[in-house]
């Protein structure tokens, strides 16, 4: 556990280093890869992880159906 701790503070360490001071980061399109790898994913546990996800975030679970081909 020790170990997983030092990782992560390396890493957010090393990341912090390499941001110059006018850096703003990237934008992402989270929903469109969810979209991307739900699409992607095996039907049942697509329907299952939607499910479920409807149970925490209904508008959410609603948006990604529209979008799923």
């Amino acid at each position: 556990m020790k170990n997983m701790e030092l990782n992560q503070k390396s890493a957010a360490s090393a990341f912090e280093q390499n941001k110059g001071p006018n850096e703003q980061g990237m934008k992402i399109n989270g929903l469109q890869q969810v979209v991307d790898m739900l699409e992607h994913a095996d039907p049942a546990f697509r329907e299952s992880l939607l499910k479920r996800l409807m149970q925490r975030d209904p508008k959410l679970a609603q948006n990604l159906r529209k979008f799923i081909r």
